[in-house]
C-alpha cells in the first residue's frame, strides 16, 4: 500500500545517508483514474567524521578493532551500516572468549556541517568458559552422533567461529529442522553452561511417485531412505546417524535399482564407511544423446576421514560390468565397436575442500574437488585408463536475497596399456540441463559420421554461472544463467578449439510432491548443424 511506499523510499534515502528525507505523496484524478506523485525532500547527505574508540582496557589494539569497521571518514551516514559495523566489532571479541563485551556508540554531529563524528566505547568484561553442554530435544537421536559433530568442548573459551561451525556440522547432518543454542550461568560469572535444543526432522521416508524430466522422460520411483540408521537397534532402526537408502527407478528410458549404505563413525572412529549395489539401465534415445543402450551393474566400498575441519579425503573401490548394445545402425566401425560386454575394476582417490554454510542450500562458501581414478592395469580386467577430474564451486549472498554460484568443472581420460581409446561409458559429454544449457542433451562435442550421435571425448571443460534470487518467498524462485564449455575427442585436444556458451533463465518452484524446475536456455554459438533456437528443460524430482 502507499504507506508502505513511502516508508521504502524514506528508509532508501536515510540508508544514503539523507537522515532528514522526507516523502510525501501527491494526488490528483482525471479520467484514467488517480495519479500518485510522490515528493521528495532529500535535505544535506550526513557523512561519517572522525571514528573514535575509546575504552581503559580494549585488549586488541585499536588497529585490530578499525579492521572491522567498513564506514570511514567520507562515507554516507548508514544505520544499517553502523549496526553492521557494531556487530563486527562483537564477532571480534566473541571469537576470544569475551562473550559480555559492552559497546556504547555515541553520535556527535559537528556544528553547521553535515559530518557525524562516532564513537565506541568498548568494556571487553571478563573471558567466558564453557561450562557443562547439555542437548534436549533428541528423543531419536543418540547423544554421541551430536555431540562428534561440536566444535566446542567443556573448559574452552567461548569462540563465536566454533559455535557457528558447530551449528553448521548439525544442520548439514540433515536430521533437524531447528538447532538453539543458550547459555545458563553457573556458580562461576566466568562460566556458562551450554544448552542444545534440536528439533528433530523426519528423517525416515518411503516415498513413491513419478515425474518428468527432459533428459530421463517420464520417470516412476519407489524408495526408502533412513538418514538416522541404526543397524543395531531393533525395532526403530534410528538414532546412530547411519544413511540407508533402497530405492528404484522406472521410466521411458531408464531402469535403476539402488542399495546404498554409510556409517559415517565406523568402530566409533571418525572414519565413513559404505558401500553400493546398483543395476542401471539406460535405452537407446536419441533425443538425449544416447545411440545406444548402456548397461551397468556393479558395486563398490568406500572409506572417508576428515584430515582437518575444511578438508576431507576419500577412497573408492568400483567393480563393475557396462554392456552396450543396441547400437544405431547407422553408426560408423568406431561407434559399433564400443558393442558387447566390459568388466572395469576402478580404485578412486577423491580430495575435497568444503566452506560451505549449508550443503544442502549453500548461501555462501567454497567447494572444491579433486578426483584421481585408475582402471585396470595393476586392478586387472578389461580396460585401462586414467582419469583426471576437477571442480570447484563458488557461492556469495547478496542482501540475503541474492544467491550467485559461480562454478567450474574439468577433466582428462589417458588409456594406457593394451586400451588404445577411452570406452564410450567414460568418456565426458556436455550439453543440456546440467551442463551447458541451451543445446540438446549430450550434443556438444565430437559425434560419429555415420549417426550424428554424439560420441563424447577424453577432455572436457563446463564453467556455469547462476543467480538466484525469490519471486515468492519459500516457494518460487527466480534463476539467471551463462553457461559455456566444450568436449574435446583427445586429452591432449584440451582447449583446442572454440567454446559453446548460452544464456538463459529460469524458475524453481517449491511444491507439496516436489520441486519443479524449468530452465530456458539460448546457444550463442553455432554447433554442428543445429538448428540455434531456445531449448526448454524441465525437472520434477522428490527432493528439495
Amino acid at each position: 500500500n502507499m504507506d508502505m511506499d513511502i516508508q521504502r523510499l524514506q528508509a532508501y534515502y536515510q540508508d544514503q545517508g539523507f537522515l532528514d528525507a522526507k516523502v510525501s505523496p501527491e494526488i490528483t484524478y482525471d479520467d484514467k483514474g488517480m495519479n500518485i506523485v510522490f515528493k521528495i525532500q532529500e535535505g544535506p547527505q550526513y557523512k561519517i567524521g572522525n571514528v573514535f574508540i575509546k575504552g581503559t582496557d580494549l585488549i586488541f589494539t585499536e588497529e585490530d578493532i578499525r579492521k572491522q569497521i567498513k564506514m570511514k571518514n567520507g562515507d554516507p551516514f548508514r544505520h544499517v551500516g553502523l549496526r553492521d559495523d557494531l556487530e563486527k566489532i562483537k564477532d571480534l571479541y566473541y571469537e576470544h572468549g569475551y562473550m559480555n563485551v559492552a559497546i556504547d556508540i555515541d553520535r556527535d554531529m559537528k556544528l553547521g556541517e553535515s559530518m557525524i563524528d562516532v564513537t565506541y566505547t568498548i568494556v571487553p568484561g571478563h573471558i567466558v568458559y564453557v561450562g557443562k553442554i547439555d542437548i534436549v530435544g533428541n528423543h531419536k537421536t543418540k547423544d554421541v552422533v551430536i555431540r562428534r559433530e561440536l566444535r566446542v568442548y567443556p573448559g574452552d573459551k567461548f569462540n563465536g567461529s566454533t559455535i557457528r561451525r558447530s551449528k553448521e556440522r548439525l544442520y548439514n547432518l540433515g536430521f533437524f529442522e531447528d538447532i538453539f543454542w543458550t547459555m545458563k550461568d553457573t556458580y562461576d560469572k566466568n562460566i556458562k553452561d551450554v544448552v542444545i535444543t534440536v528439533k528433530e526432522s523426519k528423517t525416515g521416508e518411503f516415498a513413491f511417485g513419478g515425474g518428468y524430466s527432459s533428459v530421463d522422460s517420464f520417470i516412476g520411483f519407489a524408495q526408502i531412505t533412513q538418514r538416522n540408521f541404526d543397524l543395531l537397534n531393533f525395532p526403530s532402526f534410528t538414532g546412530d546417524g547411519q544413511n540407508l537408502a533402497i530405492k528404484a527407478t522406472l521410466g521411458t528410458v531408464r531402469r535403476d535399482y539402488d542399495i546404498s549404505w554409510t556409517e559415517p563413525w565406523i568402530f566409533d572412529n571418525p572414519i565413513s564407511f559404505g558401500f553400493d549395489l546398483y543395476s542401471r539401465t539406460h535405452e537407446r534415445d536419441n533425443q538425449v544423446g544416447y545411440g545406444y543402450e548402456e548397461r551397468r551393474t556393479g558395486g563398490d566400498l568406500r572409506l572417508g576421514k576428515e584430515f582437518t575441519e575444511r578438508f576431507r579425503g576419500d577412497i573408492m573401490y568400483t567393480l563393475e560390468e557396462i554392456k552396450i548394445s543396441d547400437v544405431d545402425d547407422n553408426a560408423t566401425s568406431d561407434l559399433k565397436d564400443e558393442e558387447g560386454s566390459n568388466w572395469l575394476s576402478k580404485a578412486m582417490i577423491a580430495i575435497a575442500y568444503d566452506t560451505r554454510d549449508n550443503i544442502y542450500a549453500p548461501k555462501r562458501g567454497i567447494f572444491s574437488q579433486v578426483i584421481f581414478e585408475n582402471a585396470g592395469g595393476f586392478l586387472g580386467f578389461d580396460k585401462s585408463f586414467l582419469k583426471t577430474y576437477l571442480m570447484a564451486s563458488y557461492y556469495y549472498t547478496f542482501y540475503d536475497l541474492v544467491t550467485l554460484e559461480v562454478k567450474g568443472r574439468t577433466g582428462w581420460i589417458n588409456p594406457y596399456s593394451k586400451t588404445k581409446t577411452t570406452p564410450i561409458y567414460e568418456r565426458f559429454f556436455a550439453g543440456g540441463a546440467n551442463s551447458i544449457r541451451g543445446y540438446r542433451e549430450r550434443k556438444v562435442g565430437p559425434r560419429d559420421y555415420g549417426s550424428s550421435e554424439p560420441v563424447g571425448g577424453s577432455s572436457m571443460f563446463i564453467g556455469n554461472v547462476e543467480a538466484t534470487f525469490p519471486i515468492y518467498e519459500n516457494l518460487i524462485k527466480g534463476a539467471v544463467f551463462y553457461d559455456i564449455g566444450s568436449v574435446w575427442v583427445e586429452a591432449s585436444d584440451y582447449f583446442q578449439g572454440g567454446f559453446k556458451s548460452g544464456i538463459g533463465c529460469g524458475v524453481r518452484v517449491k511444491t507439496p510432491i516436489g520441486p519443479v524446475k524449468i530452465d530456458m536456455g539460448y546457444p550463442l554459438s553455432d554447433n554442428h548443424d543445429d538448428k540455434k533456437k531456445v531449448e526448454f528443460y524441465f525437472s520434477m524430482t522428490h527432493g528439495f
